[in-house]
């Protein structure tokens, strides 16, 4: 029963979609069910994903609210199948990515949604991206906020960036989940009003 304790720590959806994913033509985004908000004028972060070679992948928008960060947005030309998503504890994206340092961990757990023990703050749900490589992203995280303070802060002095693994992450093997290399990566960013 510990498990579901720390699945609803994170809640949201990961969609699959046949054509091309997140068209930026409306001006309110869901960021949860029966939730909509104005993306341009509450987004605090964004996220810019690439892929080792320097291809745009996926792009994310970070909204702050009241009990952790609503993300939404898109990937394409993801590799199809199961890979393991995370918010990584540096803001750097460079080579292979190792950059990126480890999950984003400031309550220092074991690895893995379904850990009995808990998991890392920057332990998210599986992409399953489709032979399309289209998938929208709609999740709440809790655990983590968008602010330079405090130890769950994505804008701390080193900043934290947000990776997508070769693999899925099997949610309990420490460190990583055994989800292989990272094959794309992206800086969170602070919205500049």
């Amino acid at each position: 029963m510990n498990n579901w304790k720390s699945i609803a720590g994170i809640t949201g959806v990961i969609m699959a979609v046949a054509g091309p994913a997140g068209a930026e033509d409306h001006a309110a985004h869901k960021i949860a069910p029966g939730i909509e908000q104005d993306a341009a004028a509450s987004a605090a972060g964004t996220v810019v994903l690439k892929d080792q070679g320097g291809k745009i992948v996926g792009t994310l928008k970070l909204t702050a609210g009241e009990s952790g960060i609503a993300m939404s947005g898109n990937f394409t030309s993801l590799p199809p199948g199961p890979h393991g998503f995370h918010i990584h504890e540096k803001g750097v994206c460079t080579g292979d990515f190792a950059s990126a340092g480890g999950h984003f961990n400031p309550g220092k757990s074991k690895h893995g949604i379904l850990s009995d023990s808990g998991h890392h703050a920057g332990d998210l749900p599986n992409v399953d991206v489709p032979a399309s490589g289209a998938v929208n992203v709609n999740l709440f995280l809790t655990g983590v906020s968008l602010n330079s303070a405090g130890p769950d802060g994505l804008f701390d002095q080193d900043g934290s960036s947000l990776v997508v693994h070769a693999g899925p992450d099997d949610y309990k093997t420490d460190p990583s989940g055994n989800s292989g290399g990272r094959i794309a990566c992206g800086v969170v960013e602070p919205v500049k009003p």
